[in-house]
C-alpha cells in the first residue's frame, strides 16, 4: 500500500493515494470546488473506461462563471497595487500561478460543468451539518449523490467547514463504508482535530500526509492547514503504508522553492 500515485496538480489541488485501491473506485464526490478540480480530471483520465462523468459531483455554491470572474478580477487588482508598492514577491498575496489557475477555470467552467454532453456534476450548495438556508445541503442527503458508496472517493476541501460536517463517532461513521476519504483541515489548533483524527482511525488508516505550505505553523509546530488521505481498512494493511514523509517526486509545496513539512506517523 505504500504504492502512492498523485492525481492532480504538483501544487494546491492535487493528492496521494494508493494506487491498488484505484482499480476499485468508480466515482468521487467532492465537497468544495473553488477555481481548481485537476483531482477530479486526472481520475476520470486514468479511469475513463470505469468511471463516468457522471458519477464526479461536485457540491459548492460559491462558484459560478459569475463568480470566478469576480475572484479574477479582484486578484488582478491586488496584484498590480502589490507590483506597483514594490512588495516583495515573498509577501505577494497572489502569485501568476494563482492568477493563470483561475483564469484556466473561467475558460474551462463551462465546457466542464455546464455544456458537453459528458460533463462532471455542480451542485451549486454548501455541505452542512444542518440546512438553514435554501443555498445548503445536509450532510446525509449529499452523501445520497454516490453511485456506490463503497466504490465512491469522498473529498472534503470547504475552508473550515469540516468542523461543522464532523462533530462527532455518528458524523464519522456516516463515512465508514467509503474507500477513500481525502481532507484538507483547516486550523490544526482546534481541540477536536485530534478527537475526529481518532475516529476516523476506527474505519481507516492514514495513507498520506501533507503540510500546506501557503501559511503559518501553529504554536506547536504543526502545519495549519493539513492534507490527509485516508483509505479504509478493508484495503490497507497497516504495514505497508508509508510513515515518513514527504515523497520525492510525489509531495509539492504549494509554491516553487517553499520547503516541506517533514513528517513521521503512526497509525497505531
Amino acid at each position: 500500500m505504500s504504492d502512492l500515485v498523485r492525481l492532480g496538480r504538483n501544487a494546491d489541488g492535487g493528492y496521494l493515494l494508493p494506487r491498488p485501491v484505484l482499480a476499485e473506485i468508480d466515482g468521487c464526490l467532492s465537497f468544495g470546488l473553488g477555481a481548481e478540480w485537476s483531482f477530479e480530471q486526472a481520475l476520470l483520465e486514468l479511469k475513463k473506461e470505469n468511471i463516468s462523468p457522471k458519477n464526479i459531483v461536485f457540491f459548492d455554491a460559491s462558484i459560478s462563471v459569475f463568480g470566478i470572474l469576480k475572484s479574477l478580477i479582484y486578484m488582478g487588482r491586488r496584484s498590480i497595487y502589490e507590483i506597483r508598492s514594490r512588495r516583495p514577491k515573498s509577501e505577494r498575496k497572489f502569485t501568476l500561478e494563482d492568477l493563470k489557475r483561475s483564469l484556466i477555470a473561467l475558460v474551462t467552467y463551462l465546457p466542464t460543468f455546464r455544456i458537453r454532453k459528458n460533463r462532471f456534476i455542480h451542485i451549486r450548495k454548501f455541505v452542512v451539518h444542518k440546512v438553514t438556508r435554501g443555498n445548503e445541503i445536509s450532510f446525509i442527503d449529499a452523501l445520497s449523490y454516490r453511485s456506490d458508496p463503497m466504490r465512491t472517493i469522498v473529498k472534503i476541501d470547504i475552508e473550515g467547514g469540516e468542523w461543522d460536517l464532523l462533530r462527532g463517532k455518528e458524523d464519522v461513521d456516516l463515512l465508514a463504508d467509503v474507500p477513500v476519504l481525502i481532507m484538507e483541515i483547516h486550523d490544526t489548533r482546534r481541540e477536536q482535530f485530534m478527537q475526529i483524527v481518532e475516529l476516523l482511525k476506527a474505519h481507516f488508516w492514514i495513507a498520506h500526509l501533507h503540510g500546506n505550505t501557503s501559511d503559518r505553523c501553529t504554536e506547536s509546530g504543526m502545519p495549519l492547514y493539513l492534507e490527509m488521505t485516508f483509505v479504509n481498512k478493508r484495503f490497507a494493511p497497516e504495514s505497508g503504508i508509508r510513515t515518513k514523509l514527504p515523497i520525492n517526486g510525489l509531495d509539492f509545496p504549494v509554491r516553487p522553492g517553499e520547503a516541506p513539512y517533514e513528517f513521521v506517523f503512526s497509525n497505531g
